[in-house]
Formats: structure tokens, sequence, C-alpha cells
């Protein structure tokens, strides 16, 4: 039934690997956890590479691991041959079942089934195929989709979920073509790498962008992107009748990146429900759009109450849908920061003095915090340098932290104040290492 779309989803089957384009950081991940008998779940926005994520993974399986190529079964449940049966998870086993007789594989079989929400209940389908083993699943799709009730419950301590962002810079700068082997190119290429800061802060890391030179190009495909996830992906799942209210609050949030806001200030801003923010929110966060950050406290219900502030996936979709790059330069690198420290594992909060002062992020672990960050575009002026500096060393003074760091966008340094020490370091150099 299935068995002209199992071949053509399969081209590696004849030895053929796939181009892979930038090798994703994430790509580790993945390798450590195929021994695992775990489903692995590539989730994240839409656009950011989980599809090359998996066939990356694959080239691994063949090249590195030598998994007989027909060993491993690919396929796209977005393909509109598969649009007909996507209520029906049957058609999910008689598609496996086609290619078990099409090549009939001895071994573990590993199954990749990309766009996995296409199929309501494709769960039940992982679920029962897991139970007989002998079969290791990856399976990407938005997280909005991926991460919901029913898959935790279904699934439950059996999959391992692997987040997939836009390009960081080091993939960005890989993309550009300039490839370093260490510090010392580094430090030779360094215009270069501020240069391509630029285009990363201003346009984003989604790798489709990266290969389009064309500015207002790249803005339309990033505001596509966005009412895409909006009024395909957000809007049908949840019944929203009224959208366009959905993608007021989202353009809105998405101009006022790296703020604070609170539900009833923001419900009365954009006119809707405290309940309905919420939940609106909720769903962006869902899908990947956009992320929210509590301060840090020791109490919960503190926690809650505070006011929250709100981060976009991607510098460039929040530029095309909201703010003009030139006139907030300062927000869009602290965005960018916060998701360099989200790819790093971290823990994270914003900490707010108990006079009032505000540190950007805050890195928790082990019930304490670990260490103090900062970022402002440029320290220059007298005033933005002492309003940074008294609000970190007030901060590393009540943590009991002897050192933080300020990131800003061209400026190095080294200073000791009041017995603490700060690093500055530019933002290049910090996403780079």
């Amino acid at each position: 039934m299935f068995e002209t779309l199992i071949v053509d989803n399969n081209p590696h089957w004849d030895g053929t690997l796939y181009q892979e384009g930038v090798t994703r950081a994430v790509l580790s991940r993945v390798k450590d956890y195929l021994p695992l008998p775990h489903i692995i779940a590539l989730v994240g926005v839409r656009r950011s590479g989980k599809s090359t994520l998996a066939r990356q993974t694959i080239n691994h399986l063949i090249r590195d691991k030598g998994v007989p190529p027909r060993n491993i079964l690919f396929l796209n449940l977005e393909n509109p041959q598969f649009s007909r049966y996507r209520n029906e998870v049957s058609y999910l086993e008689q598609a496996y079942n086609d290619y078990l007789k099409l090549v009939a594989p001895t071994g573990t079989v590993y199954c990749f089934l990309d766009e996995v929400h296409y199929f309501t209940e494709w769960q039940v389908f992982v679920k029962a195929m897991y139970e007989q083993k002998g079969i290791k699943f990856v399976v990407t799709g938005s997280n909005s989709h991926l991460l919901t009730s029913e898959f935790i419950t279904i699934l439950s301590g059996r999959a391992m979920p692997v987040e997939v962002y836009p390009f960081s810079f080091p993939e960005f700068v890989a993309a550009s073509g300039l490839q370093l082997a260490d510090t010392v190119e580094m430090i030779r290429e360094r215009n270069r790498l501020r240069g391509l800061m630029d285009d990363y802060v201003q346009h984003g890391g989604f790798p489709e962008i990266t290969a389009i030179s064309e500015p207002t190009t790249k803005k339309e495909i990033l505001v596509m992107y966005a009412r895409n996830i909006l009024y395909q992906d957000i809007a049908p799942r949840f019944a929203i009748k009224k959208a366009v209210d959905l993608e007021n609050l989202f353009f809105y949030l998405a101009s006022n990146i790296s703020s604070l806001y609170s539900f009833n200030k923001l419900a009365a801003l954009v006119g809707l429900s405290d309940k309905t923010v919420k939940d609106y929110i909720g769903y962006f966060s869902d899908a990947y759009l956009l992320f929210t950050l509590d301060a840090f406290a020791f109490s919960a219900k503190e926690q809650i109450r505070s006011p929250k502030k709100v981060y976009a996936i991607d510098t460039g979709l929040a530029g095309a849908v909201g703010f003009s790059f030139s006139e907030n330069q300062g927000r869009l690198l602290e965005n960018l920061l916060f998701l360099e420290l989200k790819r790093r594992g971290h823990a994270l909060y914003y900490y707010k003095t108990s006079n009032g002062l505000e540190v950007d992020f805050a890195c928790h672990a082990g019930g304490k915090i670990t260490q103090l960050i900062q970022v402002t575009y440029d320290m220059g002026e007298d005033r933005t340098r002492n309003r940074e500096l008294r609000a970190l060393v007030k901060a590393l003074e009540e943590t009991g932290l002897a050192a933080g760091v300020i990131i800003t966008y061209e400026q190095e340094d080294e200073i000791v104040v009041d017995g603490k020490k700060i690093s500055l370091i530019p933002a290049f150099k910090y996403l780079m290492t």
C-alpha cells in the first residue's frame, strides 16, 4: 500500500549519505542516546533543522556504526500521501509492515518519524512497537505537539527529548563558510567575526535564512514562519476563534523582548482577559516561539507572583515582526545570551537585589546561584557603566560570589570593584567559546 512512498522516503538505502550541511552541536547528544532503548524526541520550533538533524543521525548510523542502510526507515508523515490517513493510527502500522515486507531487515531497526504530530494518535503506535523491542525510534515535531500531556502520560520514562534551536553563533559562523580550528584562528578572524555577529543579531539563526542574502526576503520569510505557527499550529490546535488576537499579542511581546511584564498589565494593554493572556503565552512557549523568565526567589509563591521577562526563539524573527534592529541592539543582544545559556543547559532566572537593582541572568544549580551575568550593548557611557556595575556588585555581595560577568558588544576588560572581579567579554567571543 505504501511501498512507493517508503522507497522514495529512503534514498539512503542504496548506501548514499545525505548532504549534511552544518553539523549541529546537539548531534553529540543524539549519538549518546542511540544505544539506549528510549525514544529520542527531537523537539523545537518549526524550521529549526530537526529533519536535517535526523538525516545527520542516519549518516552517523551508516558511516560510523555500520548499520545496514535498509535497517533504517525514514518516514515524513507530513507527506500529502499520508494526509488522508492521519486520523487512523492503524495506517502507521500498515506502513511499517509494508517496510518489513519490502526489505526484511534483521537486527535492530531504526525508525525515524518526521513531523510525527501529523498522525493524531502516533503515541499509541510508537508505544506498542517500543514494547516489542528490536526497534529504536527517533521522532521529530514541534514542541507544542510533542510535549503534550498525552505524550508524557503514554510514553512516560521512555522518551529522551533533545531540544533543537536555530543555529548557535558557532553554527552560524560555520554556515557562512568560516572554519576556525582554535583560539588563535578566532583571534585572527576577529574582525570578520564581528561582522558576522552584526548579521546574526539582526537576522537570527534559522538555517534557511542564513543562505539568503537579500534582507527584505529574510524578513518576509521570518514573518511567514511566525504566522504559519500562529495560524496553522496554535490556533487550530487550541480552537482559537479570533486568531488575530493571538497574532497581536505575539507581535507585541516580540516587540518587547528582554522586558518585564505581568499578566494583568499585559491584559489591559491588549484588551484580553488575564486568563486568555496567560493561556496564549503558554501556547507560544509550547510552540517554542517565546520563553519567559522568572525572578530568582527562595519562595515558589514569590517567583510566581513576580513579573516575568520575555525572550524570543530568534532575534531575526523578533525583529521581523516587531522593532527595528538599530534601535534595540541591547535587547537583541540580551535575547541572544538568553538563548545561548539555554543551549548550554543552565537553569536560569533574573536577579533582583534587595534595593531593587536588576541583573539579567542568574544561573542556578545545586540549590544556589552559581553565576551572575549582565548584558549591555555599550559600557562607554559613565551612567551605563555605573548602573551595570552597581547592580552586579550588589548581587555578588548578596549571593556570596566573588566574580561576575558583563557581556558587551565590543569591549573587553577585567576590573575589580569593591573586591569583586568583573570580566567584560565581547559577545562574539563569549558565544564562540
